[in-house]
């Protein structure tokens, strides 16, 4: 006798527009398994891996959670994430099933939103309880071309099961003229069982001129700072980062185009001074009318090593 199990699962997908300007997303048991592979990273630092969000739910209108920057790209270098969509469904590599979930995305005025509200279930064997994760995201278009913003994100279950984790934060992006940026951000942080010392904040200003560039940034991440919806590649860090530019365009030798001069000092410390990091970079370089371009750089470096490598 052959047994047959008619068993099955039910999953929904919806998108319907509330206003011209804003969409709604529904989902009820979503199946993420065509979304392909995480490419293979090698890890040569002591520091977490940034994975790209592959999911088209979470991928569409992704840049209106960034916070912090002038551009779309994050997760790059040091400055955390504090909206990271991976945290929702996949713990470390395994996938986490997802119950039902809903967001709104879109601009109403000079405001752009975006909120998010998502249930996963229970996986016993990934170790990992079910768990509500919240966001919320408003933008304002500030001047001609620039914005300020704040963001909440919440998770009813903290990874360490302490309770729950909550953080709040503000931004600003501001362009002025063609070359000229400044973009900042301050968020806190509130996990059960690590009090104080929980904030973090940047600020950056880039100036791009085609004669001149200079770079200044500042960054703090305290030990506390702690977004279970976000990434932090290098927690308790202070950094100090400057880069200046000097690229004159020589009239007198019609196959040069430009010369560059660049010298760039980068200087990371934690919570208690202790140097971590140190880099002094420097470059000359020649383009060439023809595209062709000739270098020298000098680079010195030092980094901590808490630990003997073995």
């Amino acid at each position: 006798m052959t047994a047959h199990d008619l068993s099955g699962d039910v999953g929904l997908d919806l998108k319907f527009s509330l206003t011209q300007g804003l969409t709604a997303d529904v989902t009820y048991n979503p199946d993420f398994a065509q979304v392909e592979a995480d490419e293979q990273q090698v890890n040569l630092t002591r520091f977490s891996l940034f994975f790209p969000e592959k999911r088209d739910f979470f991928l569409e209108n992704q840049t209106l959670f960034t916070v912090g920057t002038t551009g779309a790209s994050q997760g790059a270098g040091d400055t955390p994430v504090l909206f990271y969509s991976r945290r929702v469904g996949i713990n470390g590599n395994r996938q986490v099933p997802l119950d039902a979930g809903g967001r709104v995305t879109g601009r109403a005025g000079k405001f752009s939103l975006g909120l998010l509200n998502i249930e996963s279930a229970d996986d016993p064997l990934g170790g990992a309880e079910a768990t509500n994760f919240s966001v919320i995201r408003v933008k304002r278009d500030v001047l001609r071309r620039s914005n300020i913003g704040a963001i909440y994100t919440g998770r009813s279950k903290a990874q360490a099961g302490l309770g729950r984790n909550d953080l709040v934060g503000v931004d600003g992006a501001f362009s002025f003229f063609t070359d000229f940026t400044i973009a900042t951000y301050w968020a806190r942080s509130q996990t059960d069982g690590r009090e104080g010392r929980d904030q973090s904040y940047r600020g950056q200003l880039d100036y791009t001129g085609d004669r001149y560039g200079l770079q200044v940034e500042r960054l703090v991440v305290d030990p506390n700072f702690n977004p279970e919806v976000g990434f932090v590649r290098r927690p308790d860090m202070r950094k100090s980062f400057v880069q200046a530019r000097f690229s004159p365009r020589p009239k007198a030798i019609p196959s040069v185009r430009k010369f560059s001069a660049i010298v760039s000092a980068n200087d990371i410390e934690n919570s208690t001074g202790r140097r971590e990091t140190r880099t002094l970079y420097s470059e000359l370089a020649v383009e060439y009318q023809n595209s062709d371009r000739l270098s020298v750089a000098y680079t010195n470096a030092y980094e901590f090593l808490p630990r003997p490598c073995t």
